[in-house]
Formats: structure tokens, sequence, C-alpha cells
């Protein structure tokens, strides 16, 4: 079964998302390489919408800069300079989840878990605009 939901009628989400399947318009600051994106909805007829509910559905990465030398990395001690993953996907009986894994997958740094495609979402972009521009990590 896919998860179905109402989003606000004057929502840019809503409006992004037509009767075919189709991926849903992602805000990605730079500093991300998206590796997976299959964050899809399509509108059904009575006006819901329904959305992909894979397990995963979103991994992007950071990755330092590409106008910086590898000794500049080296010398530098922040966000900028490690790879952060993000990952996403739906969870039956619980909804969608999305972690930032430091250093490594099995090191947990935040986690949000929502019901709603549109917290979902906003969740998503607003974590990744604060890890690279802003340099933090979000908080659980």
């Amino acid at each position: 079964m896919r998860p179905i939901f109402r989003l606000p009628p004057g929502s840019p989400l809503a409006a992004a998302v037509s009767e075919d399947w189709g991926l849903i318009p992602l805000r990605v600051p730079a500093g991300w390489n998206v590796i997976y994106n299959g964050v899809s909805a399509r509108r059904l007829s009575d006006g819901r919408i329904e959305a992909n509910d894979s397990e995963d559905l979103y991994w992007a990465r950071t990755a330092p800069p590409p106008w910086r030398t590898a000794g500049e990395v080296a010398a530098m001690n922040g966000l900028e300079t490690r790879e952060i993953n993000m990952d996403a996907g739906w969870y039956g009986g619980q909804g969608f989840r999305v972690v930032v894994l430091d250093p490594g997958w099995e090191q947990i740094r935040a986690s949000h878990t929502t019901p709603d495609l549109h917290e979902f979402i906003a969740t998503l972009e607003a974590w990744m605009s604060l890890i690279t521009e802003r340099g933090k990590l979000p908080e659980s």
C-alpha cells in the first residue's frame, strides 16, 4: 500500500505534482552529490497525493568544494572536509525517515521521522542547507 496525503491546496509542493508519476522537485544546495533520488509522487483524481513508499528514496553526500586543493582541505577542520551522508525513505508503520550519517553509515547524528510528506521534504531540504551553508549538523 502506498502512502496517500493531502497537501495544502496553495502549497508549491502540491502544485509540483501532476497526474503522472514524477520526481518531486527538491532544492539541493551546492556541496551535495545526489547519488539516488526516488522521491516521486502523483496526484489522484480526488486531489490526494500518492507518494513512493520505498525504504530507499533518497541518498546524497557532501563533498569538499572542487576549487579547494587537497592541501587546503587537509588544513581545514570543519564539516566541509568530511563526507556526510543523508539517507531518506518510507518505513511502513512509522512514516518518512531522514537520517544524517557522519562519519559513516553506523553513526547516526540526526534522525527525523514523520508521516507528513510536506514535513519530510521540508526537513530534507532544511538539513542539507544547514550542513553545507551553515556548517552545522541538525539536532534530532
